[in-house]
Order: C-alpha cells, then structure tokens, then sequence
C-alpha cells in the first residue's frame, strides 16, 4: 500500500496577502489527457480546485501555441532538451496553472509538478516552467518522486547576466518566485562577486520559499564579510522579472 505524500511545509510562514502562482507548459505529440486521475502524485492536501488545466491543438490559435516554443524559449530548450527539434512538429499541448491565496504550505506546487508528470508519463516530452523559463525534459518530469523533498534549485531560476549595466554592474536575480508569492531578488555586482552573490541568492530564496517575508531597510550580513540592504526595486535595470521584486545592495 503507498504511502501519503507529505506536503512541502513552510516552516517560517509569514501572511503577506499576496498569490502564489505556477504554471506549465507541457508539449506533446498527440494527446495524452484522456484517463488521467489528476490526484496520483500529490498530497490530499493539494488545492484541486485551484487548478486550472487545458489542452491546446497548435491549428485552433497558432499565434499563442507558438508563443511558447520560438525566440528566447525555444533557444533555451535547444540548449536544455534532448531533441529540442520535437517542439518544432508538436501539435498538442497542454497548460497547467495554479494561483492560490497566500500558501502556508507548497502543495500547489506539488500538484503542478504531478500534474505535468502524469501528462509526461502518458507520452508528453517536454515541461516548460513558464515562471522560471527552465525547460525539463518529460522523462525528467515523469521520473520526479512524489516523496521527494522541496528543493529551491529546481523550482526557481537563477540568472547571472554577462553583459554589465552602467551605474549597477552585472545583474544577478531570482526568477520565478512568483510560485511563492514573493519578490524576486536582484542585485548588481562586478563579474568577480557574481558566483558569490548567486549562492547568496540561493540561499535567500530558500528563506522566502520558506515563507519569510524581507521589507525593505532590512540588512543582512553574510559570513561576517558583506553586508545587503534590501531596497526597493522600481523596474530598472529591466531583467524581464514576473511580479515584483527587491534589490539587494551592497553597504
């Protein structure tokens, strides 16, 4: 007999008012919906009625359809998928999104990952990550344990920028945590601090997946060395976040 699947806690939640929001989308050959108990995978916990799943057939709006697999997506999947070319004669696919109120726990996610797991299983080959705009692989996907623990590296992107902003330096920032509610991190730094500054990030976006909430003014010091002061960040430089965000600074 299986066991449950445990939901991703939140240990440090804080209320903020703020959604949370994950979507994929799942890209197939034919379609494989049909028969799918859409609760295998997932804690019974998990908000069925948030979700939100549809399928799409490349003929009824192409515009859209293609949206997905052409310009910075599609050169993203040539360097993360297998057989990246598969997208290109794809004629299904399938949107799967959650927004939900304020999580205490992450069990939106879990269900979005199951979701798109049960679509890869029955045949589907490719998972895009809209948040994070990290492509998988639908073996990957498929092949995901439902036991396994939350871990901050596959649910959020982490952008090192190469080119250096005039006034700012080299953007480093967070993409994706819209899934939890919370601002993406961004910071500008000289190319010999970004490696520093990306584990930096890491490890704060942990604490927000968590459920802390950081407001601006707030400092932290890191390994007794540096000091961050969160501030506020207005749009500029433009890294193409989703939602909001907070700048880190170095004082």
């Amino acid at each position: 007999m299986s066991t449950l699947i445990e939901p991703w806690q939140r240990p440090a939640f804080r209320p903020t008012g703020r959604p949370a929001s994950a979507m994929f989308v799942v890209f197939a050959e034919q379609d494989v919906l049909s028969g799918l108990d859409l609760k295998v995978g997932a804690p019974p916990s998990a908000p069925m009625a948030a979700l939100d799943l549809r399928q799409h057939r490349q003929e009824d709006d192409p515009e859209w359809f293609d949206g997905w697999r052409s310009g910075p997506l599609r050169e993203a999947a040539a360097r993360e998928l297998p057989g990246a070319d598969r997208l290109d004669a794809a004629r299904w696919c399938y949107s799967v999104r959650l927004i939900v109120d304020d999580p205490a726990d992450l069990t939106h996610l879990q269900l979005g990952w199951a979701v798109a797991g049960l679509l890869a299983e029955a045949g589907a080959f490719a998972v895009l990550d809209v948040y994070t705009h990290i492509w998988h692989s639908g073996d990957a996907v498929a092949g995901l344990d439902p036991h396994r623990p939350f871990v901050i590296q596959h649910d959020v992107g982490l952008v090192a920028e190469s080119g250096s902003r005039p006034g700012f330096g080299h953007p480093v920032h967070t993409r994706g945590m819209i899934k939890f509610g919370r601002p993406d991190l961004i910071a500008g730094v000289p190319p010999e601090r970004i490696e520093e500054t990306a584990m930096i990030l890491n490890h704060l976006a942990r604490m927000l997946a968590e459920g802390h909430d950081f407001e601006v003014g707030q400092l932290f010091r890191i390994d007794g060395e540096r000091t961050l002061r969160v501030g506020a960040y207005q749009g500029e430089p433009d890294v193409g976040l989703i939602g909001d965000g907070l700048l880190l600074i170095d004082v």
